[in-house]
């Protein structure tokens, strides 16, 4: 068995002394942004010297000192606009390319041959497995590259202030760097590690069976195994609904921390953002960096706690609690059902029953009748713009309470709001993919003819709501909904098969500038074979695309 390499072993004695020898290769300034492209050099092997390819950005007047430096995900490159919104932010920004050769790209990080695994497109197996040790991985050169990039950065500002921002399997660099090297403060988002339980559930029955691989992999890759010895504080960025992350172990890891700068951490979740990070999390982001690259004083808050109950009414409810230390602005409870597959929940915000005190508040969770199962997480929102999230509570239920409802065919209506449903395509909203910046790409609410309101968003909407057991559809039900465009134009209408994947259109004509009634039988869906949906079943996501602007409303069964 080849020997396991551990996060102090594996990172103990890495090789950083060689000179970086940095060229610029473009500048350019947009908008008092200047922006250069860069090549310097990183880790050497037999065969050779990484050759790094970045972009410094910072302001065109006066630069500042303290530097973020950002981890793309492994199929991603440099984002101009992404390095823009940090230097807008009053930081100076270098962003890498570790992905290396890709195709269509000119300007990436070029690894000698001996480790050509280093390229995600050329990585094989090295990215997923250990099939020898940890430093024969893709993970290991990309460390690397991060490594060299603070030096880079140190040799040009004159100055270690930094901080690491990485973004999904950037993030998970992020974790190792945060042991391998000093830096200000880490963010990773989307990362939590548990790689090696991807698509296992937390909540599944029996643990599952890890050969010697995968222990491997877990002590030298997972960023669990990392979180323990970090040497800074660390802020989680996470979204739920994601295929490629399972936020459900994400307090998992953030538990873990180094003790030491537990207390200076921080876990902040999005809701309905469809694996993007919303505004909340993004302006905590910028208060965190603000607090450890400038030194400002900012209050971090303690994570709230929620807890499940029945009280004395026989109500089901949601009990919170949040720090004594600061003044609360606002908190919300988010509820869902049943499903142990993170990426499919369909959160529902809970109204509130009443304020028991300064620091505790108590919430309903009217679950459906025949749920067996509760997930309920909170935010607390502080007067300083600090917005902090508990752990998530899980637990069984049984018997029955007060508040509990009966099947809806209504699977939404206006009086809603913009409930139960999130962007389709978060990539075309988000900066970068991944941060929202503007509240209009969410779902929102916008009148149109006869002053009757709908759910919009430029991004189109989706809801799992489907495979809610409160809304999944009957034997023989029919679609119906109320829908009103701009101008006439074709709704795509999308039901993605939760389990396969496979999707299934149908793309109804709407008259411009009237509300029309539309009802679907199952069979005008039809999947890129031509294939009819045979019946509506609880096990599709549904989206609503159009070119012009649009609105839904009164979705129900018939």
């Amino acid at each position: 068995m080849a020997n396991i390499l551990t996060p102090l072993s594996l990172w103990g004695d890495i090789e950083c002394s060689y000179e970086t020898l940095p060229e610029t290769v473009s500048e350019k300034t947009d908008g008092g942004v200047k922006i250069e492209k860069v090549l310097f050099y990183g880790h050497k092997t037999e065969k050779g010297r990484v050759r790094i390819a970045a972009a410094f950005g910072c302001d065109a007047y006066t630069p500042a000192t303290e530097t973020v430096l950002i981890m793309p995900d492994s199929t991603e490159t440099i984002d101009e606009e992404v390095i823009k919104m940090f230097v807008k932010q009053g930081y100076s920004v270098l962003m890498v390319d570790y992905r290396g050769q890709w195709q269509g790209c000119d300007f990436y990080t070029q690894y000698p041959e001996d480790i050509e695994y280093g390229n995600t497109a050329m990585c094989g197996r090295y990215k997923d497995y250990v099939d020898e040790t940890a430093d024969k991985t893709s993970w290991y050169e990309w460390i690397a590259v991060g490594l060299y990039a603070r030096k880079y950065i140190m040799e040009r500002t004159g100055e270690n202030n930094i901080a690491v921002v990485g973004i999904r399997d950037g993030g998970e660099v992020a974790w190792k760097l945060g042991i391998a090297a000093e830096f200000s403060c880490i963010i990773p988002v989307c990362a939590a590690g548990w790689k090696a339980y991807a698509g296992i559930s937390k909540y599944m029955s029996e643990e599952p069976q890890l050969d010697d691989e995968r222990y491997r992999f877990i002590a030298g890759v997972d960023s669990q195994a990392y979180a323990p010895y970090v040497k800074c504080p660390v802020m989680m960025l996470c979204s739920t609904n994601d295929k490629r992350f399972d936020y459900d172990r994400a307090y998992d890891t953030f538990s873990r921390i180094n003790p030491q700068y537990l207390d200076d951490s921080a876990i902040s979740y999005s809701v309905r953002c469809n694996s993007a990070i919303g505004l909340k999390s993004v302006a905590g982001m910028f208060m965190f960096l603000d607090k450890n690259l400038k030194s400002r004083q900012v209050f971090i808050p303690k994570p709230a706690q929620v807890t499940v109950e029945v009280d004395q009414d026989e109500d089901l409810i949601a009990r919170v609690s949040f720090d004594t230390e600061g003044i609360v602005e606002s908190c919300k409870v988010y509820l869902a059902e049943d499903s142990t597959d993170s990426s499919i929940r369909e959160w529902q915000a809970c109204p509130v029953k009443r304020d028991v005190s300064d620091t505790e508040r108590e919430f309903y969770l009217n679950i459906y009748e025949k749920t067996t199962a509760v997930f309920v997480f909170c935010y607390v929102t502080f007067s300083n713009g600090f917005t902090v999230w508990s752990k998530m509570c899980v637990k069984k239920i049984s018997g029955t309470f007060h508040n509990m409802q009966t099947k809806n065919r209504v699977i939404y209506r206006n009086s809603d709001g913009s409930a139960g449903f999130m962007m389709s395509e978060p990539k075309t909203g988000a900066l970068g993919g991944i941060f929202i910046t503007d509240e209009n790409v969410l779902p929102h609410m916008v009148e149109k003819a006869k002053g009757i309101k709908g759910v919009y968003s430029p991004c189109g909407i989706s809801t799992y709501r489907f495979a809610s057991p409160k809304f999944a559809p009957l034997g023989g039900s029919v679609l119906s909904l109320d829908a009103y465009c701009d101008q006439t134009a074709k709704l795509v209408l999308t039901l993605t098969d939760l389990t396969s994947g496979e999707e299934y259109v149908y793309q109804p004509e709407v008259v411009g500038g009237v509300w029309q009634s539309l009802i679907f039988e199952s069979s005008l869906f039809k999947n890129a074979g031509g294939a009819p949906l045979d019946v509506y079943t609880p096990n599709f996501k549904f989206s609503v695309n159009c070119e012009v602007p649009f609105a839904i409303n009164n979705v129900s069964w018939l």
